[in-house]
């Protein structure tokens, strides 16, 4: 199946309220939400969508801080911060549609994402890349493809310098 990562516009308002993923949480901030944080410039939603123009999946990627202390003492010594506060960019949410669910879309889909990441580094400062795995069923997942989970938290992260070697090997 023939697939497309494209970023969210009027155009898919449809097909957004026939999305349907595992979590109602999940498609009501899709439905409703999306668009919203998009026109405030706090995330971009990012659709994976096939020929028929169905949406597959989504995530939508942003920018926060976090302070220092809440990651590991070595990886906060290869960051570095004078000031407490790593800037890193956010996978905010990230789903799969039920119906293409075990299919490899969701790997699809979160490389699509670590590539718009990798990308966006060449116009602004970030340490890591960090996605929320809510319910803990994904974090097998995200670790498989490089992320590693936070103690105590519901959060993994990728360095920087890991992504770059994914995404721009000559960088």
């Amino acid at each position: 199946m023939e697939a497309q990562v494209v970023v969210l516009t009027e155009s898919y308002r449809s097909a957004i309220m026939r999305f349907a993923c595992s979590d109602a949480l999940i498609d009501l901030y899709l439905q409703h939400y999306a668009f919203k944080d998009q026109e405030a410039l706090r995330s971009i939603c990012y659709l994976l969508v096939n020929q028929e123009k169905d949406i597959i999946g989504f995530f939508t990627l942003g920018t926060s801080t976090l302070k220092a202390t809440q990651i590991p003492f070595n990886v906060r010594e290869m960051i570095k911060s004078p000031n407490g506060l790593l800037p890193i960019l956010m996978i905010h949410r990230f789903a799969v549609g039920v119906q293409y669910q075990g299919k490899g879309f969701g790997r699809h889909l979160l490389n699509a994402a670590l590539k718009q990441a990798a990308m966006a580094t060449h116009l602004i400062g970030a340490s890591a890349v960090f996605i929320n795995q809510i319910d803990g069923t994904g974090a097998a997942f995200y670790q498989k493809l490089g992320f590693t989970p936070l103690p105590n938290q519901q959060k993994l992260y990728m360095p920087i310098k890991q992504l770059h070697a994914m995404f721009l090997p000559f960088h």
